[in-house]
């Protein structure tokens, strides 16, 4: 039996498998509120990894391989902040909106806004900002899951796209969240056994760990510290984008904290998430090493891991390991195919309705946002840019710029008002745009910035700046906000 053909195998049954998972929890979606958010209804191991796996996406396993081969271990830093990122919002946010949920209505991120912010103003302009991130975002996972079956399968890109993308928005579209949830942990588990076998694989054949990195060192000189020729201000600001702006960079993945019912749940969930996560960037940080070494004429390095994949594993395991992959490409789109359909239905339309949307229309209203943003979404994967990991860091960057202090204040300090929010969100955006802009007029590229400083570090920066002296220059909140959020 050839290769090719034991992958297309086990991804059928693995794709048939999700399918009948989505058909499974369908009989469960009897309202919007449980089409989007399953509260209540999701364990420990379930919301962890759910958690970790929507916030790594593909990015984590194609593109920041990729990356990784090339920076070598200068982009260490930021695996090992992306691990941390569990930390960071399960402890400063975390508890907060699990509170918030039990006292008042939240189905999304933008629900918690408009509580905190109240008037349409806030809410509107965070649904836009939103969406405007997410279609390329959701490319991104697209375009990576179209490389791996060209790569490894020898299908063409644009029906490989057209395949696998019509699986996941059809699986999204039957199953809603609870779907999302548990495909999200059977596919990180999948994959901590192909990391726990690959990762070892690897080093073994690029001559053991001493030797792989000698040879690492002729590959790339540079790479082999952690500063190597990058400026220290690149490799801290890696680690603070990629871990603490996680608040607000990835609001799919902080959605999950409007599932649990309980206190028990989520600091169970927050275990699970952050071993899920560090073992991962471990592992992918060692095959990624490897690559270099084993692949040192690859021309497109986010194929760096499918190849060796395809170069180093029995085609059975190997299958396996990619339908994991595909499983963590899959685990960004759900949840954030999900999160937007949820914001298009909950904050656009039912504010607008005249008449009240009953719970049976809202479920297919949703069902029919969901397939129609994965559909636009596909359309503009059809061409996206060369490199994965760069849409989604500029998508990332603008959601980390936006929305981090306005929803970590607006938990925390009971000063923060709806003026000094918009201010924030709007402010954040503008300057995250104007310095990508600016890195391009004076590089040429859109991935190298002025003084070396992300536009996910500035952005913030500056909507800090604006929220909080917005906030103290406009009238405090009214009580009643103050009372469901602080009192």
């Amino acid at each position: 039996m050839s290769t090719t053909l034991v992958y297309t195998l086990v991804l059928v049954f693995y794709f048939l498998g999700l399918m009948g998972l989505g058909l499974w929890f369908n009989r469960r979606n009897r309202s919007r509120r449980q089409f989007f958010l399953a509260r209540g209804d999701l364990g420990p191991a379930t919301l962890g990894f759910s958690y970790s796996a929507t916030q790594m996406s593909g990015s984590s396993y194609m593109g920041a391989v990729g990356t990784e081969r090339e920076l070598g271990y200068n982009f260490a830093p930021a695996g090992v902040s992306s691990a941390a990122a569990a930390w960071f919002t399960y402890i400063l946010i975390g508890e907060r909106l699990r509170r918030l949920a039990s006292r008042i209505r939240c189905t999304t991120i933008v629900d918690v806004f408009q509580a905190r912010y109240p008037g349409m103003a806030v809410a509107t302009t965070a649904t836009g900002l939103m969406l405007t991130a997410f279609v390329p975002l959701i490319a991104a996972q697209l375009k990576a899951a179209g490389n791996l079956f060209e790569v490894l399968i020898g299908i063409p890109y644009l029906p490989a796209l057209f395949a696998f993308g019509g699986i996941v928005i059809l699986y999204t579209v039957i199953g809603g969240m609870h779907a999302v949830a548990w495909t999200d942990l059977i596919q990180g588990s999948i994959m901590i056994v192909g990391f726990a076998v690959l990762a070892p694989v690897a080093v073994g054949a690029a001559g053991g760990f001493s030797e792989m990195h000698l040879r690492y060192a002729e590959f790339n000189p540079d790479g082999i510290s952690f500063l190597g020729g990058m400026p220290a201000v690149w490799v801290v600001s890696s680690f603070l984008v990629w871990g603490f702006f996680q608040i607000g960079g990835a609001p799919a993945a902080v959605t999950r904290f409007l599932i649990p019912k309980d206190r028990g749940t989520l600091r169970r969930a927050l275990v699970f998430s952050i071993a899920f996560s560090s073992f991962i960037f471990i592992g992918s940080t060692l095959i990624a090493i490897a690559s270099g070494v084993l692949l040192p004429d690859l021309e497109q390095t986010d194929l760096a891991l499918p190849t060796l994949v395809q170069l180093l594993l029995h085609p059975l395991f190997g299958g396996l390991l990619v339908a994991a992959v595909l499983g963590a490409t899959m685990s960004t789109i759900d949840s954030v195919l999900l999160l937007a359909s949820s914001l298009v239905v909950e904050n656009v339309v039912a504010p607008l309705s005249r008449g009240e949307v009953t719970q049976e229309s809202g479920v297919r209203l949703a069902r029919w946002m969901t397939l129609g943003i994965g559909a636009g979404a596909m359309v503009v994967a059809v061409n996206p840019p060369a490199s994965i990991l760069f849409i989604v860091t500029m998508s990332f960057s603008l959601m980390a710029s936006a929305f981090t202090f306005p929803l970590l204040l607006g938990l925390w300090w009971p000063r923060a008002t709806r003026t000094g929010a918009l201010a924030a969100m709007l402010g954040g955006a503008a300057t995250c745009v104007i310095w990508y802009w600016l890195g391009w007029l004076e590089h040429g590229t859109f991935d190298n910035w002025i003084a070396g400083l992300w536009p996910a570090l500035v952005g913030p920066a500056v909507s800090l700046a604006l929220l909080v002296t917005v906030s103290l220059a406009t009238k405090p909140p009214p009580d009643e906000v103050g009372e469901v959020f602080f009192g």
